[in-house]
């Protein structure tokens, strides 16, 4: 035990006299503060700088007339106690010392100690609702599970046109904060997303913020203790904790927008993926957006078909139909429309669909594909893609924006077929190629992929190719998702809108491909897809303009795809370009140049 002295003074109040040891050993001052809480009091004291703790010990008394306990004892540089072994109304006294690992000793002000109730004055206790009640009681295990639970709280009082289901839905998209967010579509479902388009608006985030700051204020005098939190610490979490909601309320709001869209711009039906289960059974999942919309659902493919009974899909919102394992490829025909021509899956290879229509590896290939709304894109994807199953011939352009270097590949099958290292820009690139195939499979994998830190190939982007149809697709807006359309912007910007003007005044006679390989050291391939006959010229330019190499000028050439090979090996490393001209009837020529670099 330790006794401390007081001194008493007129007012009847008690303060500590100053404490000297029997060694004289001087010790220097430190604060140290008492904080009223429910049923506890946090004591907080200073630790000093640049010392070795030895020893902590923390000392509690009510009067002058019994001796102060030791309460807490450590030899960590601990900062705080909760003392729970407090009741009543009266006021405790509290004093520490602190021994360092070489001798020196520290103490606390010892006529003027610290005091506090574990209790609140009747005037300071905040009025409490009944839900407030229960929560302010609580034990809770983290101040996060405390947040969730006030946050909970908050949006019943403000959402009272929406039912239980609807706020707890709000709520789990909101918390955990740091949590990635899911899709508003995993929770409400294809229909329920539009019932959640009302709740957001800059009175709705301007209530939220008041009723959060008020309600965290007012359980704080119950709870802050709970969590070693002083009132001037409470406040500041407090505000940060509001803060945080508010910012990922506009992120979720963000996303709800987008999910919209994206939903008002779909077909009734998606195709969500295919896979094989542990039964050796395959599957196609398919989201039911409006079952309203749809008079048939067929899947086929040349030998089979299948119509989906009415009764399977109009009440559900996600069907699995299994496949015949006959079938070579899928096709979805939604009220006699191709929609979607998609691969059978393989037992190694299970694959899904965002519903924005990207394509993603399963990472269990033997479990069901899950509901992804669409995935982030990355630094660099693949954003155009035109095959043509007359000449073999699939070109591929890939963007992004290159401030590092980055080692790209383009995988076909799992077949590395192109290199490549973006040269370093502050503008978006846009870089294609275009590469011949032999396959007597019904689809290709395009896997666009990235070296890592530690020398590994990491996939980035995928799709899936159907190798007998004809097709152009793209990301528009670049980035962004795959649409179907007529004609190829292969180097340029998806920007259909600006593309089919030009269309209008520039007759579509040509593609050129960007040279494989390039950078090249030898022998470099240029190729290009002429879309109806014309006059042609071709021919290589040196970076001054002039002509170095002539293949063939204004030579009548028939529609096709076309391929040369020319070797830099008489030129010196460098920037090169090959050029061509077309003309068809009495349009003026087109002419189109890419830039090819030699590297001896």
């Amino acid at each position: 035990m330790k006794r401390i002295a007081y001194l008493t003074v007129l007012s009847g109040l008690f303060v500590f006299a100053p404490v000297r040891s029997e060694d004289n050993v001087y010790r220097q001052l430190i604060d140290l503060e008492a904080h009223s809480g429910n049923g506890s009091i946090l004591v907080v004291w200073e630790v000093p700088e640049k010392i070795e703790v030895q020893s902590v010990k923390l000392y509690r008394t009510q009067n002058s007339f019994s001796n102060a306990i030791l309460v807490f004892e450590t030899n960590t540089a601990t900062d705080r106690y909760l003392d729970k072994e407090v009741a009543g109304t009266r006021p405790y006294f509290y004093s520490i010392e602190i021994e360092s690992s070489v001798g020196e000793l520290f103490s606390s002000v010892a006529d003027a100690p610290p005091f506090a109730k574990p209790v609140f004055d009747y005037g300071l206790r905040p009025t409490l609702s009944q839900s407030e009640k229960i929560i302010a009681n609580y034990d809770y295990k983290t101040l996060d599970q405390f947040h969730g639970q006030i946050l909970g709280n908050v949006l019943i009082k403000l959402l009272t046109t929406m039912d239980s289901n609807q706020v707890d839905i709000i709520r789990a998209m909101i918390f955990p904060i740091d949590a990635e967010p899911r899709s508003w579509i995993s929770y409400a479902g294809f229909n329920g997303v539009s019932e959640f388009e009302g709740v957001f608006s800059d009175e709705s985030f301007s209530n939220l913020r008041i009723e959060l700051e008020d309600a965290m204020v007012r359980l704080g005098f119950s709870v802050k203790n709970q969590f070693l939190l002083t009132s001037a610490e409470w406040k500041n979490q407090a505000i940060k904790f509001t803060d945080r909601i508010i910012h990922r309320l506009s992120t979720v709001q963000d996303l709800l927008y987008q999910e919209t869209d994206i939903l008002n711009s779909s077909h009734p039906v998606l195709p969500l993926g295919s896979w094989v289960n542990t039964d050796g059974f395959s599957f196609i999942r398919l989201g039911i957006l409006d079952a309203e919309l749809v008079q048939t659902i067929v899947l086929r493919d040349d030998q089979n078909e299948f119509i989906l009974d009415k009764e399977t899909y109009a009440d559900a919102e996600i069907i699995d139909v299994e496949l015949d394992d006959s079938m070579e490829k899928i096709e979805l025909i939604i009220n006699g429309v191709l929609q979607q021509i998609m691969p059978y899956p393989q037992e190694a290879n299970g694959y899904g669909l965002t519903i924005d229509n990207q394509f993603f590896m399963l990472a269990d290939s033997l479990t069901a594909p899950p509901l992804i709304v669409s995935i982030p894109v990355t630094q660099f994807c693949l954003n155009e893609i035109a095959n043509s199953p007359e000449s073999q011939q699939i070109a591929v352009e890939v963007h992004g924006n290159v401030t590092e270097t980055h080692v790209l590949g383009l995988f076909i099958d799992d077949y590395l077929v192109w290199e490549f290292t973006p040269t370093l820009s502050f503008e978006p690139m846009f870089i294609d190629s275009a590469f011949t195939w032999n396959t007597d499979q019904l689809f290709m994998w395009l896997d666009l992929k990235e070296v890592d830190e530690f020398g590994n190939w990491q996939l980035i982007d995928t799709r899936a190719i159907f190798t007998e149809r004809q097709i152009t697709e793209g990301r528009i807006p670049d980035h962004q998702r795959w649409k179907t359309y007529s004609f190829s912007t292969l180097g340029a910007p998806n920007d259909l809108t600006r593309s089919g003007t030009a269309k209008l005044m520039i007759p579509e006679i040509f593609a050129l491909y960007q040279n494989y390989p390039n950078p090249f050291n030898a022998q470099t391939t240029i190729s290009f897809d002429l879309l109806q006959p014309a006059l042609v010229s071709l021919y290589i330019n040196d970076a001054a303009g002039r002509i170095i190499h002539l293949f063939f000028e204004e030579s009548q050439m028939g529609k096709g795809l076309y391929s040369y090979s020319w070797s830099g090996e008489s030129y010196s490393s460098g920037v090169y370009f090959m050029t061509i001209q077309a003309q068809i009837d009495d349009y003026l020529p087109v002419v189109y140049s890419r830039k090819m670099i030699y590297l001896k």
